[in-house]
């Protein structure tokens, strides 16, 4: 037996009309289309759909338990309809984010949250790892999307550079370095500077530029994160090599911190981490649209205030 979904329309509404007329007519078809369709189901399910009695048509007894079931399924195929159109125009499914926790501070929120008002249906689940953490749930399928600083040396995925920062030093309000307009690796020679260890991306391209230029002899504290640098710098640990995003979170007035451009530049570049075994989400593709304007605001703010911020998307 194999029943259309056309057959099923036709009958659940001729049940209700009990009239070929009337049911073409609401169908915007011919009579004989209407009878041929009733026919061809009887022919289907093995017995008699309608009789008629005293000039009526009535549903048999066997019309009426299936009947049943033809409205179920309909319904069924009424949801999985509007199920199909929300996930087609973005309106529904979901969207996992992987991410360094610096980009949660304001880049990422302000996009998911413009993203959630035209997209109110769609789950999102937003986790913090560090950069090593977030190409791992990529590629293993546990993030739709990533966000983690350059380099990144993975074969299973693939990298589309987002934003390219220079990093400033975080000096406290006061210190003889905030009044300068750039500070140089010599500069911080006399100074204990915290700095992200060369097992993080961000640490590695700096100690790798620090290094390459020369002149920097500075004695080290080591950390894998910008964000605590950046509590060290308020509690007098020293100052901090850290990438503007971490301005964002608004501690520099708060912590009456300064942030004075390196010179000469050393720049970190934040990326977008997708696996190269899929298809790229459409709610990725999607949220993009979201990210970049969240991306170009951010940018106008770091040039506002001197620090050199350029979006590579």
């Amino acid at each position: 037996m194999h029943l259309s979904l056309r057959q099923l329309e036709v009958f659940r509404l001729f049940s209700k009309t009990r009239n070929v007329t009337e049911t073409a007519s609401l169908l915007r078809v011919t009579q004989p289309s209407v009878s041929q369709t009733l026919k061809e189901m009887e022919n289907q399910v093995g017995f008699t759909l309608f009789i008629r009695v005293g000039g009526r048509m009535h549903l048999t007894p066997e019309a009426t338990a299936l009947l049943t079931e033809v409205e179920r399924v309909l319904a069924q195929f009424s949801t999985l309809r509007g199920r199909a159109s929300e996930l087609r125009d973005g309106r529904s499914g979901k969207l996992a984010i992987a991410s360094v926790s610096t980009l949660y501070t304001d880049i990422l929120p302000a996009a998911m949250a413009s993203f959630r008002k035209d997209h109110d249906k769609v789950h999102l689940r937003a986790d913090t790892y560090t950069a090593a953490e977030v190409v791992q749930q990529v590629r293993q399928d546990h993030a739709d999307v990533g966000f983690a600083f350059l380099p990144v040396d993975e074969m299973g995925v693939a990298v589309q550079p987002l934003l390219r920062m220079q990093v400033l030093c975080a000096v406290p309000d006061g210190h003889e370095l905030a009044r300068q307009k750039s500070v140089s690796a010599r500069d911080l020679n006399e100074q204990e500077v915290i700095i992200q260890n060369a097992d993080t991306p961000p640490g590695m391209v700096l100690h790798e530029s620090l290094d390459r230029d020369g002149g920097f002899t500075a004695r080290v504290l080591d950390t894998n994160h910008s964000i605590p640098a950046l509590h060290m710098v308020r509690h007098g640990l020293g100052v901090a090599l850290v990438h503007p995003l971490t301005l964002s979170l608004a501690v520099l007035e708060d912590y009456a911190i300064t942030a004075v451009p390196l010179e000469p530049p050393i720049y970190q570049t934040l990326g977008m981490v997708y696996s190269r075994h899929r298809p790229v989400p459409r709610s990725v593709v999607r949220f993009e649209k979201y990210l970049r304007h969240s991306l170009q605001h951010f940018c106008e703010q770091m040039n506002g205030r001197g620090y050199h911020c350029e979006m590579l998307i």
